[in-house]
Protein backbone atom coordinates (compact mmCIF):
# COMPACT_ATOMS: atom_id res chain seq x y z
CA UNK A 1 0.00 0.00 0.00
CA UNK A 2 1.33 3.41 -0.95
CA UNK A 3 2.22 5.67 1.93
CA UNK A 4 -0.13 8.63 2.34
CA UNK A 5 1.29 12.06 1.64
CA UNK A 6 0.67 15.22 3.63
CA UNK A 7 -1.84 16.29 0.99
CA UNK A 8 -3.69 12.97 1.34
CA UNK A 9 -3.81 13.41 5.12
CA UNK A 10 -5.07 16.98 4.74
CA UNK A 11 -7.76 15.85 2.31
CA UNK A 12 -8.89 13.11 4.70
CA UNK A 13 -8.97 15.55 7.61
CA UNK A 14 -11.10 18.02 5.62
CA UNK A 15 -13.44 15.24 4.52
CA UNK A 16 -13.90 14.23 8.15
CA UNK A 17 -14.68 17.83 9.16
CA UNK A 18 -17.17 18.20 6.29
CA UNK A 19 -18.83 14.91 7.21
CA UNK A 20 -18.97 15.91 10.87
CA UNK A 21 -20.71 19.17 10.02
CA UNK A 22 -23.32 17.29 7.96
CA UNK A 23 -24.09 14.56 10.46
CA UNK A 24 -24.01 16.86 13.50
CA UNK A 25 -26.63 19.09 11.89
CA UNK A 26 -28.82 16.08 11.06
CA UNK A 27 -28.53 14.21 14.35
CA UNK A 28 -27.54 16.88 16.88
CA UNK A 29 -24.41 17.06 18.99
CA UNK A 30 -25.46 14.67 21.75
CA UNK A 31 -26.74 11.92 19.42
CA UNK A 32 -23.74 11.97 17.08
CA UNK A 33 -20.89 9.53 17.70
CA UNK A 34 -17.49 9.21 16.05
CA UNK A 35 -18.81 6.05 14.38
CA UNK A 36 -21.59 8.12 12.77
CA UNK A 37 -19.03 10.63 11.53
CA UNK A 38 -16.72 7.88 10.26
CA UNK A 39 -19.56 6.30 8.27
CA UNK A 40 -20.51 9.67 6.81
CA UNK A 41 -16.90 10.36 5.80
CA UNK A 42 -16.31 6.85 4.46
CA UNK A 43 -13.35 6.24 6.78
CA UNK A 44 -12.61 4.06 9.79
CA UNK A 45 -12.95 5.33 13.34
CA UNK A 46 -9.19 4.85 13.61
CA UNK A 47 -8.72 7.38 10.81
CA UNK A 48 -10.65 9.93 12.89
CA UNK A 49 -8.48 9.22 15.94
CA UNK A 50 -5.41 9.79 13.75
CA UNK A 51 -6.52 13.41 13.27
CA UNK A 52 -8.55 14.15 16.42
CA UNK A 53 -8.11 13.03 20.02
CA UNK A 54 -11.85 12.56 20.57
CA UNK A 55 -15.27 13.96 19.70
CA UNK A 56 -14.70 17.10 21.81
CA UNK A 57 -11.45 17.77 19.95
CA UNK A 58 -13.24 17.45 16.62
CA UNK A 59 -16.02 19.80 17.75
CA UNK A 60 -13.48 22.29 19.05
CA UNK A 61 -11.68 22.20 15.70
CA UNK A 62 -14.93 22.97 13.87
CA UNK A 63 -15.64 25.84 16.28
CA UNK A 64 -12.16 27.35 15.99
CA UNK A 65 -12.29 27.08 12.20
CA UNK A 66 -15.55 29.02 12.19
CA UNK A 67 -14.04 31.80 14.30
CA UNK A 68 -10.92 32.09 12.12
CA UNK A 69 -12.98 33.35 9.21
CA UNK A 70 -13.41 37.10 9.00
CA UNK A 71 -17.19 37.09 9.25
CA UNK A 72 -19.03 40.15 10.50
CA UNK A 73 -22.25 38.20 11.04
CA UNK A 74 -20.65 35.66 13.34
CA UNK A 75 -18.07 37.78 15.10
CA UNK A 76 -19.04 40.85 17.07
CA UNK A 77 -16.75 43.63 15.89
CA UNK A 78 -16.13 47.18 17.09
CA UNK A 79 -17.86 49.49 14.62
CA UNK A 80 -17.58 52.79 16.50
CA UNK A 81 -15.14 54.45 14.11
CA UNK A 82 -16.80 53.57 10.79
CA UNK A 83 -16.90 56.68 8.59
CA UNK A 84 -19.35 55.00 6.19
CA UNK A 85 -21.57 52.81 8.41
CA UNK A 86 -24.18 51.93 5.77
CA UNK A 87 -21.49 51.22 3.17
CA UNK A 88 -19.69 48.98 5.67
CA UNK A 89 -22.90 47.06 6.42
CA UNK A 90 -23.68 46.56 2.72
CA UNK A 91 -20.12 45.39 2.09
CA UNK A 92 -20.33 42.85 4.92
CA UNK A 93 -23.67 41.58 3.62
CA UNK A 94 -22.17 41.17 0.16
CA UNK A 95 -19.13 39.28 1.49
CA UNK A 96 -21.31 37.01 3.63
CA UNK A 97 -23.71 36.12 0.80
CA UNK A 98 -20.93 35.60 -1.73
CA UNK A 99 -19.27 33.08 0.62
CA UNK A 100 -22.37 30.93 1.02
CA UNK A 101 -22.30 28.88 -2.20
CA UNK A 102 -18.57 28.12 -1.86
CA UNK A 103 -18.56 26.94 1.74
CA UNK A 104 -21.23 24.39 2.59
CA UNK A 105 -19.46 23.43 5.82
CA UNK A 106 -19.60 27.01 7.06
CA UNK A 107 -23.34 27.18 6.42
CA UNK A 108 -23.92 23.99 8.38
CA UNK A 109 -21.77 25.13 11.29
CA UNK A 110 -23.46 28.51 11.36
CA UNK A 111 -26.82 26.76 11.72
CA UNK A 112 -25.48 24.21 14.19
CA UNK A 113 -23.94 26.65 16.66
CA UNK A 114 -26.88 29.07 16.52
CA UNK A 115 -29.69 26.53 16.71
CA UNK A 116 -28.33 23.41 18.43
CA UNK A 117 -30.16 23.00 21.73
CA UNK A 118 -27.50 20.60 22.98
CA UNK A 119 -24.72 23.19 22.88
CA UNK A 120 -25.49 24.33 26.42
CA UNK A 121 -24.76 20.83 27.71
CA UNK A 122 -21.16 20.95 26.49
CA UNK A 123 -20.02 22.98 29.47
CA UNK A 124 -16.69 24.74 29.01
CA UNK A 125 -15.96 23.17 25.63
CA UNK A 126 -17.22 26.27 23.81
CA UNK A 127 -16.91 29.80 25.21
CA UNK A 128 -20.26 30.56 23.61
CA UNK A 129 -23.42 31.96 25.15
CA UNK A 130 -26.04 32.05 22.40
CA UNK A 131 -28.20 34.68 24.13
CA UNK A 132 -25.26 37.02 24.73
CA UNK A 133 -24.01 36.45 21.19
CA UNK A 134 -27.37 37.27 19.61
CA UNK A 135 -27.78 40.40 21.73
CA UNK A 136 -24.30 41.59 20.74
CA UNK A 137 -25.13 41.07 17.06
CA UNK A 138 -28.32 43.10 17.42
CA UNK A 139 -26.53 45.90 19.29
CA UNK A 140 -23.63 46.00 16.79
CA UNK A 141 -25.90 46.34 13.76
CA UNK A 142 -28.21 48.71 15.65
CA UNK A 143 -25.19 50.95 16.33
CA UNK A 144 -24.29 50.94 12.61
CA UNK A 145 -27.84 51.82 11.61
CA UNK A 146 -28.09 54.57 14.23
CA UNK A 147 -24.81 56.02 12.96
CA UNK A 148 -26.07 55.79 9.38
CA UNK A 149 -29.21 57.69 10.37
CA UNK A 150 -27.13 60.34 12.12
CA UNK A 151 -24.95 60.69 8.99
CA UNK A 152 -28.13 61.00 6.89
CA UNK A 153 -27.43 57.79 4.99
CA UNK A 154 -30.83 56.49 6.11
CA UNK A 155 -34.15 58.27 6.76
CA UNK A 156 -34.54 59.69 10.29
CA UNK A 157 -37.73 57.73 11.01
CA UNK A 158 -36.13 54.29 10.84
CA UNK A 159 -36.27 52.18 14.00
CA UNK A 160 -32.63 51.05 14.28
CA UNK A 161 -33.45 48.23 16.70
CA UNK A 162 -36.15 46.79 14.46
CA UNK A 163 -33.86 47.22 11.46
CA UNK A 164 -31.10 45.25 13.19
CA UNK A 165 -33.50 42.43 14.03
CA UNK A 166 -34.76 42.41 10.41
CA UNK A 167 -31.22 42.16 9.00
CA UNK A 168 -30.20 39.33 11.34
CA UNK A 169 -33.43 37.45 10.63
CA UNK A 170 -32.80 37.88 6.91
CA UNK A 171 -29.23 36.58 7.13
CA UNK A 172 -30.00 33.69 9.47
CA UNK A 173 -33.03 32.68 7.42
CA UNK A 174 -31.25 32.77 4.06
CA UNK A 175 -28.11 30.84 5.08
CA UNK A 176 -29.79 27.43 5.57
CA UNK A 177 -31.88 27.83 2.39
CA UNK A 178 -29.08 28.96 0.10
CA UNK A 179 -27.66 25.51 -0.65
CA UNK A 180 -31.13 24.11 -1.37
CA UNK A 181 -32.02 26.96 -3.71
CA UNK A 182 -28.73 26.93 -5.62
CA UNK A 183 -27.79 23.23 -5.72
CA UNK A 184 -31.06 21.30 -5.56
CA UNK A 185 -33.46 23.73 -7.22
CA UNK A 186 -30.74 25.10 -9.54
CA UNK A 187 -31.84 28.68 -8.99
CA UNK A 188 -29.58 31.58 -9.90
CA UNK A 189 -29.37 34.04 -7.02
CA UNK A 190 -28.09 37.55 -7.68
CA UNK A 191 -26.44 38.79 -4.51
CA UNK A 192 -26.76 42.54 -5.33
CA UNK A 193 -30.50 42.03 -5.91
CA UNK A 194 -30.89 40.40 -2.50
CA UNK A 195 -29.02 43.22 -0.78
CA UNK A 196 -30.99 45.90 -2.64
CA UNK A 197 -34.20 44.20 -1.51
CA UNK A 198 -33.00 44.17 2.09
CA UNK A 199 -32.05 47.86 1.93
CA UNK A 200 -35.47 48.67 0.47
CA UNK A 201 -37.14 46.81 3.34
CA UNK A 202 -34.93 48.67 5.79
CA UNK A 203 -35.74 52.10 4.34
CA UNK A 204 -39.48 51.64 3.91
CA UNK A 205 -40.49 48.77 6.17
CA UNK A 206 -38.83 49.76 9.44
CA UNK A 207 -40.16 53.30 9.78
CA UNK A 208 -41.01 53.95 13.42
CA UNK A 209 -44.55 55.17 12.77
CA UNK A 210 -45.40 52.00 10.83
CA UNK A 211 -43.94 49.44 13.29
Amino acid sequence: MARKTKNDAKTTRNNILDAAARVLLRRGVARTSLIDIAREAGVTRGAIYWHFANKDDLLRTLWEGLLKEDDFFFQTLDVKDESDPLGFLVEQLFVFLKKLPANARRQRLFRLFLNESDMSSLGDLFPFDRKVFQLKRVHTIEALLSDAIEKKQLPPGIDASLGAIAIISYVDGLAPQYQLLVDELEMHIETPFLINGLMHMLRFGCIRQSC
